[in-house]
C-alpha cells in the first residue's frame, strides 16, 4: 500500500505536468467542448500540437482517477483506525471529484478567463494531500536527539509560514495569468479579460513578487536550521532551489512576453515546489518522533 501511495503520487504529478503544459501552450480549446473526447472524436488529427497536448491531458485524467480510488480505498480498508490516513484518503477523495467537475465544466464553458485558477488549485491540493496521505503510512520513525528539539520547532515554523504564502501565491499567480491580468501588464492581446485595468495588474504583480521574497526568506532559514538538525536537509535546498528558479523563470517570462517554453518550465517547478513542500511536511508530521530521546 505504501509502495502504491508513492505511484499514485507520480500519477498525481504527472497528469499536473500534462495540464500545466495544457494551459501554457494555450491548447485548453483545441478539443473543443466534446468532452471527454476531442472535437467529436475518440482518435483526433494528433498531428495538430495543441490537440495532441489536450488531448494527452484528457485521456491521462481516467488513469489518475482509478488510481487515486484505488489508492484511497486500499488506505482506508487497511489503515482505517489511523485518523489521519482516514482524513487525507477521504480528501484525497473529495478533492477528485471537485476537481475533475470543475476541469469537466472548464472545457464545457470554453475555458472562460478566470475560471482556469479553479482548476490549478485543487490541482495542486490533490497533488499536496496524496503527497501527505502517503507520508501518513510510514511506520518507521526518525528518532530526534533532545538537544535538537527546540531548532526543529523553530525550523518549521519558518517553513510553514512560508509554505502556505507559497501555496497562496501558487492560486495568486494561476490567477494573475489566467484573469488576463498578465496579458494586460505585457501588452500581450487576447479574446476575453477578466481585469482590462493596466494598474491593478501592476499592482497584482506587484504582491507576487513581495510573495516570493519572503517566500525565499522563510527557505533560506529553513536551510539553516534544517542543517542544523541534519533532518531534510536535501529537501530544504530543493525547495529553495525549484522557488529561486521559478523566481528567474518568472523574470524571463515578463522581460520575453510570456514565451511557451518558460511559461511552461514555469509551471512545472511550481508543481515540484509543492511536491516538495508536502514531503517536508509529511516528514515532520509523520515520520519524525516527536518524543526526544536524550544524546
Amino acid at each position: 500500500m505504501k509502495k502504491f501511495s508513492i505511484f499514485t503520487v507520480g500519477v498525481t504529478f504527472l497528469s499536473l505536468i500534462l495540464g500545466n503544459l495544457v494551459v501554457a501552450t494555450d491548447s485548453g480549446d483545441a478539443c473543443g467542448t466534446s468532452w471527454p473526447f476531442c472535437n467529436g472524436k475518440v482518435i483526433p488529427d494528433l498531428t495538430d500540437f495543441h490537440i495532441l497536448v489536450e488531448y494527452s491531458h484528457r485521456l491521462f485524467i481516467p488513469l489518475l482517477t482509478v488510481v487515486t480510488l484505488i489508492n484511497a480505498a486500499g488506505a482506508i480498508y487497511f489503515f482505517r483506525k489511523n485518523r489521519a490516513v482516514l482524513a487525507f484518503a477521504v480528501l484525497s477523495l473529495l478533492l477528485l471529484i471537485i476537481q475533475s467537475l470543475i476541469g469537466g465544466f472548464n472545457v464545457l464553458l470554453g475555458t472562460p478567463p478566470g475560471f482556469t485558477t479553479l482548476d490549478v488549485t485543487f490541482s495542486q491540493l490533490l497533488l499536496l494531500n496524496n503527497v501527505l496521505l502517503s507520508y501518513s503510512l510510514h511506520e518507521k520513525k526518525v528518532s530526534l536527539d533532545k538537544k535538537h528539539a527546540g531548532t526543529v520547532k523553530m525550523s518549521y515554523r519558518a517553513f510553514l509560514l512560508g509554505f502556505l504564502f507559497y501555496v497562496a501565491q501558487v492560486i495568486f499567480g494561476a490567477f494573475f495569468k489566467h484573469s488576463r491580468a498578465s496579458n494586460v501588464m505585457m501588452d500581450i492581446g487576447a479574446e476575453e479579460y477578466l481585469i482590462r485595468s493596466e494598474t491593478l495588474a501592476d499592482a497584482l504583480f506587484s504582491i507576487h513578487w513581495v510573495a516570493t521574497v519572503v517566500i525565499l526568506v522563510s527557505a533560506i532559514w529553513f536551510i539553516f536550521y534544517a542543517s542544523k538538525f541534519r533532518y531534510h536537509v536535501f529537501l530544504s535546498w530543493l525547495y529553495f532551489l525549484t522557488i529561486l528558479l521559478n523566481g528567474a523563470v518568472g523574470l524571463v517570462i515578463v522581460v520575453t512576453g510570456n514565451v511557451i517554453l518558460a511559461s511552461s518550465i514555469h509551471m512545472i517547478l511550481s508543481t515540484l515546489t509543492m511536491m516538495v513542500g508536502g514531503a517536508i511536511l509529511g516528514g515532520y508530521w509523520f515520520k519524525l518522533h516527536q518524543r526526544t530521546i536524550r544524546a
